[in-house]
């Protein structure tokens, strides 16, 4: 009993001590706010808004994690255009949280140069068709937790320099939840 009390209270204690004030607050992963340097939110957006308030960009691109000759077509806003929603668009980099904490300091230089987008859906395929995830006339749906949605962030493949495979893969962020400004 007593050896049950000390792992239920060693856990807790852990738990708590091992996640900051903001980091206890990442609970919904179709949900990515922009925090100044502390961590505190300054602009927040649901997938649904990431759809509806910013230009969407398609990148029909492949990624470290595909078949050589396979691509996606991924849609969703340019990272650049969130963040400056977000006001942190003048910074010398950014580290994006993830809904498993896990973080990726991305350069300023590499955000204006390669255009990552916050994709949120894929493009229909006659596979998504045949399994009813997509209806008729349905052209994009949603990206899965299986696919590395329901937000992803998604890199022109073609257009990196060839060290960034595998060096940089952790540009590729599953799950974002936070982009926070690195000043």
């Amino acid at each position: 009993m007593r050896l049950n009390i000390l792992t239920l209270t060693l856990s807790s204690v852990f738990t708590i001590a091992s996640l900051s004030a903001s980091e206890a607050s990442y609970d919904n992963p179709n949900m990515i706010s922009v925090e100044n340097a502390s961590g505190q939110a300054l602009k927040t957006f649901s997938t649904e808004q990431l759809k509806a308030e910013f230009p969407q960009q398609t990148y029909d691109t492949r990624t470290p994690w595909t078949k050589e000759n396979e691509t996606i077509v991924y849609r969703g806003p340019k990272l650049k255009d969130v963040l400056a929603k977000g006001g942190i668009s003048d910074n010398p980099g950014i580290k994006i949280v993830a809904y498993d904490n896990f973080v990726s300091e991305i350069r300023g230089d590499e955000i204006e140069q390669f255009e990552p987008i916050l994709a949120v859906e894929r493009k229909c395929t006659d596979e998504d068709r045949a399994k009813s995830l997509c209806k008729g006339g349905q052209e994009f749906r949603p990206i899965n937790m299986l696919e590395k949605g329901p937000i992803f962030v998604v890199w022109p493949y073609d257009r990196l320099p060839s060290d960034y495979v595998p060096a940089r893969n952790s540009i590729w962020v599953f799950f974002p939840v936070a982009l926070r400004s690195v000043q």
